[in-house]
């Protein structure tokens, strides 16, 4: 399968490209994203999963006013996490990431997932925030409301996700909306 989706943001200038190919050895996606979100960045990513979408690499870098970062990182079949070449056993809870700038991310555990109507999971996830290209643990919660629609929540945060056939964002309200 090849994907090619396209999420313009709602609150802020931003535009992200990522081309997915999934397959019988795994699942690769290549994003570009332009945002101004806490000022101009470029913000591109490789986002690599095993066949049944779990995590397993994400090579990234941000370009922007105050110069360029670059972030890698890992995880073992062992639940091993490497960033930037450093163990992480705070992140060893963990089973998916979220990256703070784009909704492709809530796809890797509504993919990942045998999902019925009304299921509820609490998840780990290594959080990435952009432009900072730090990555932290955090908690967050997945409900499969009806086919195609989760509710996804984050803290305080909380919005219902439409998702396609295949499991992608069509809507984070208010935030991001699908374009292609």
């Amino acid at each position: 399968m090849r994907k090619d989706l396209v999420w313009a943001a709602d609150q802020w200038p931003s535009l992200e490209y990522v081309i997915v190919r999934a397959g019988a050895d795994g699942v690769r996606a290549d994003s570009q994203l332009v945002t101004a979100e806490q000022g101009p960045a470029w913000v591109s990513y490789q986002l690599e999963c095993d066949a049944a979408w779990r995590f397993r690499a994400l090579r990234m870098s941000v370009t922007g006013p105050d110069g360029d970062r670059e972030l890698t990182m890992t995880v073992g079949p062992d639940s091993r996490w490497v960033v930037n070449g450093a163990d992480r056993a705070d992140l060893a809870t963990c089973t998916d990431i979220d990256i703070n700038v784009s909704p492709l991310t809530n796809t890797l555990p509504i993919r990942r997932l045998a999902w019925s109507e009304g299921q509820a999971t609490d998840l780990d996830v290594a959080f990435v925030s952009v432009p900072e290209l730090t990555v932290q643990s955090e908690r967050q919660h997945y409900t499969m409301l009806a086919a195609g629609r989760f509710r996804y929540e984050s803290g305080s945060f909380r919005t219902e996700l439409p998702v396609d056939a295949d499991g992608f964002v069509l809507d984070y309200p208010g935030i991001w909306t699908r374009r292609i």
